[in-house]
């Protein structure tokens, strides 16, 4: 009786249950999703302020709806996830790394009390005694006051004093406070040739370095949000690679289950490099690379190190050919061998274009010919010169003739931003391989 009772129960009283209560709770955060995206994710992404991992796979979310995560802003941001009026998602202040809950609500509160910050001179005159220099300094390199206009370097160039701007801006913030305490007692009150002079912002004199910029992103905000490294390459990993760095282990797992070979491309970032002897006195390098999806360790020993050293610099964009084989086979014939990656050819990934590709190929049809659109064809192809011939697919719907012209005139450099040019254009596109 007992034994059938339990066969009841596990059909009906644990899994219908469950069931009903989980389809309920679907329900609602499908609704939810899809009627409220941006709200849906960036209360996810609050949830998980202190779980890295599971923030990337939301971000990763927002990229595929289209919805930008941005920078914190001292004008915009809250403590947690928050949503702007043009329906993207503004990082919360609270989950920059090192800082303080205190100086967050001092921010925030200040804001909604006195109303927007119109400058950072504004912002360090009110939140002065609130906000030390690191918090400064973490505020500038996450970008939460570039929305004020001011480059990131500019914050740490020299004044005529010889002090950074910042150290410039900090003192500044220091003597404000101090002038305005002393003003509740002063007989002069408010004069103005007492008061204490904002430091000029230095000039920018040269360009920004955007790696530097976003290195500094990452260690601050524990991912790139304004951009990523890899992001000008995105055109050759998408149609070059056919594995992402985070699933290569994966990868490895399923080939030593089913005993079969793969071959696989993936492309990535050198963001760690160590170069050491072993015990036994071998060279031996190891490397992280980074992708948009996660990392992934190679190690190099004997031939492999002589091959693949000189590639394998410091925030390199490398392209890699290998294949998941037989990396060694069990002393017991009755033992299965073993699978690892192995290494077939490495290249700089700003090179695969010219190495793979034949020609960049645009398709237009005869309806949508005429002088604008040709004006508007060269400005793009002017602007995206390059090594990569460039043809003109030419469809008619009447006749349904096609016929393809190669130009002998221009050739492309397919980036991200020829792809943008195109689609804005109209006209559909395609590449040919070699």
């Amino acid at each position: 009786k007992i034994w059938k009772d339990w066969e009841k129960f596990a059909q009906y009283a644990f899994n219908k249950s469950h069931a009903t209560c989980y389809a309920w709770v679907s329900y609602q955060t499908g609704w939810l999703k899809c009627h409220y995206t941006a709200e849906f994710l960036a209360a996810n992404l609050s949830c998980n302020l202190s779980n890295m991992e599971e923030i990337k796979k939301i971000m990763a979310d927002c990229k595929l709806h289209k919805i930008k995560v941005l920078s914190p802003d001292v004008n915009e941001s809250s403590a947690a996830f928050t949503v702007n009026k043009e329906g993207n998602i503004r990082f919360g202040l609270a989950g920059m790394k090192g800082f303080g809950g205190n100086i967050v609500d001092a921010i925030v509160t200040e804001r909604e009390v006195n109303g927007m910050f119109t400058d950072v001179f504004d912002f360090v005159e009110r939140m002065a005694g609130s906000v030390n220099r690191r918090a400064l300094e973490t505020l500038v390199n996450a970008g939460a006051f570039d929305s004020f206009g001011y480059k990131r370097t500019q914050f740490f160039l020299p004044c005529q004093s010889g002090l950074t701007f910042l150290d410039e801006l900090v003192n500044y913030a220091d003597l404000y406070k101090r002038d305005k305490e002393d003003n509740t007692v002063s007989l002069f009150g408010d004069a103005e040739e007492l008061k204490p002079v904002r430091p000029a912002m230095p000039e920018a004199m040269v360009e920004e370095d955007a790696l530097t910029l976003l290195q500094k992103e990452k260690e601050l905000v524990g991912m790139y949000l304004s951009s990523h490294p890899l992001e000008k390459y995105s055109f050759e990993i998408e149609h070059f690679t056919n594995t992402e760095l985070a699933a290569m282990s994966q990868q490895i797992d399923e080939c030593n289950t089913s005993g079969k070979e793969k071959k696989v491309t993936f492309a990535g970032m050198v963001i760690d490099l160590e170069d050491k002897p072993t015990r036994s006195g071998r060279p031996m390098l190891r490397a992280v690379l980074e992708d948009f999806s996660g990392q992934y360790e190679l190690v190099f020993f004997g031939k492999d190190y002589d091959a693949f050293k000189p590639l394998m610099t410091l925030h390199s964009h490398l392209f890699i050919e290998g294949e998941i084989a037989i990396k060694y086979r069990g002393q017991d014939a009755a033992q299965k061998p073993v699978f690892g990656l192995k290494l077939k050819k490495v290249m700089h990934l700003g090179n695969v274009a010219e190495e793979f590709l034949k020609a960049f190929v645009i398709e237009v049809s005869t309806d949508n010919l005429n002088e604008d659109f040709r004006k508007s064809l060269v400005k793009v192809l002017k602007a995206n010169k390059g090594k990569t011939p460039f043809m003109i697919s030419l469809y008619d719907a009447k006749t349904e003739y096609k016929v393809e012209f190669r130009s002998r005139k221009y050739s492309v450099s397919v980036t991200p931003e020829l792809i943008a040019d195109i689609n804005a254009l109209g006209p559909g596109w395609s590449i040919v391989r070699k």
